[in-house]
């Protein structure tokens, strides 16, 4: 099951409450669900800000519980998908978090953020769609 929104800052309260309606209806843990937000968020900002710089467009949000093998730990797994212009976040340097603040790039630190509140990331380009998913380890948090 998807939620098929505009790509747009104003789908965030949307796909938060599609996100957390879906993964309370697939036994995903409580406590998983704040660093649930705080992706989906900067997931969404990310789309919504650069996906289609010069129009309008949609984005796909759903998520699933999967083991990758028998006895291995339950993840949950965002998926985020657009159809803008190819964009791999993961392929973009960590930022340098120990430079001056006023010497450092603008951006890196929503993806940087991400990396950090998950288990594992994947990016691929799939045809005309960028599709990110976001793997989040379920037993950690029980």
């Amino acid at each position: 099951m998807t939620l098929r929104i505009p790509a747009t800052l104003d789908s965030l309260a949307g796909a938060q409450a599609f996100l957390r309606e879906r993964s309370t209806a697939l036994g995903v843990p409580e406590l998983l669900l704040g660093r649930l937000e705080l992706v989906l968020e900067e997931l969404v900002v990310n789309i919504g800000s650069y996906a289609y710089p010069d129009d309008e467009g949609d984005m796909e949000v759903g998520c699933e519980v999967l083991r990758e093998a028998p006895g291995a730990p339950a993840m949950l797994c965002i998926i985020l998908r657009d159809w803008g212009v190819p964009f791999d976040p993961l392929g973009k340097e960590t930022p340098d978090l120990d430079a001056d603040i006023e010497s450092r790039p603008v951006g890196g630190l929503g993806i940087y953020l991400i990396r950090e509140l998950t288990d594992r990331c994947e990016y691929q380009r799939n045809g005309d769609a960028n599709e990110f998913r976001a793997y989040l380890r379920m037993e950690d948090t029980q």
